[in-house]
């Protein structure tokens, strides 16, 4: 068995269930992998076994190989860890922000709008980036480039919850205005609204999924 083969195989379905091409539940078939990538069975066992370790799929025998659900309990967890972050992080970045700091954010909130008016071409992974680059200019501004590394590395329950609420609810719309608002606070260097504007941030997707997708809990979710 080539290890770059197994890696490669690893890599393409992590991305797969994580962009939600393979949804929490669904059965992932050795057979279908073994035709996808023409391979024999060991390496696609080697990668369904990696997977497993990193919570991705559940393997059950005599049963089969699934994409694990995801853990609303865990989810919740690390908004309230971001919340409280985020809040803290944004009240630093406010008190040293510089014109040009305030300019950036000004620039990344027209591009995440941009880039959702640009229909031929959009991309919600990409739209994701780009959100996701807002937050990190005040993250290593501030000097807090591991706390950014760490949530980049963000539990699969969470990133997979993220582009639910994306794919699923369509959230595109009310991530732009939220941006907008978190600029506005920033260029005014208004500290008060921090909590409120974060927590709306952080928490909308919440709503939004389970209006969204109360019907398919049983099916995706677990610890609801």
């Amino acid at each position: 068995m080539s290890i770059s083969t197994a890696q490669y195989i690893y890599s393409e379905i992590e991305n797969d269930i994580l962009m939600l091409k393979l949804k929490p539940g669904q059965l992932v078939s050795e057979n279908s992998l073994c035709t996808r990538y023409n391979v024999s069975r060991t390496p696609i066992r080697s990668a369904l076994s990696r997977l497993a370790g990193s919570g991705l799929v559940d393997i059950v025998p005599k049963s089969g190989t699934r994409v694990s659900m995801i853990n609303m309990e865990i989810v919740k967890q690390i908004i309230y860890e971001r919340f409280a972050l985020e809040s803290m992080v944004l009240k630093d970045f406010i008190a040293i922000a510089t014109e040009g700091d305030i300019k950036k954010i000004e620039k990344s909130v027209i591009r995440l709008t941009k880039s959702y008016e640009n229909t031929k071409n959009f991309k919600p992974d990409k739209f994701k980036e780009t959100d996701l680059s807002m937050h990190e200019l005040w993250y290593k501004k501030t000097g807090h480039t591991y706390l950014w590394e760490q949530i980049r590395k963000s539990d699969s329950n969470y990133t997979r919850f993220c582009m639910l609420d994306m794919l699923e609810c369509k959230n595109y719309e009310q991530v732009i205005l939220e941006h907008k608002q978190m600029y506005e606070m920033i260029k005014n260097r208004d500290t008060s609204k921090i909590e409120e504007i974060v927590k709306k941030h952080l928490y909308g997707g919440i709503e939004r999924v389970n209006a969204a997708l109360s019907n398919k809990f049983d099916e995706m979710f677990i610890a609801y």
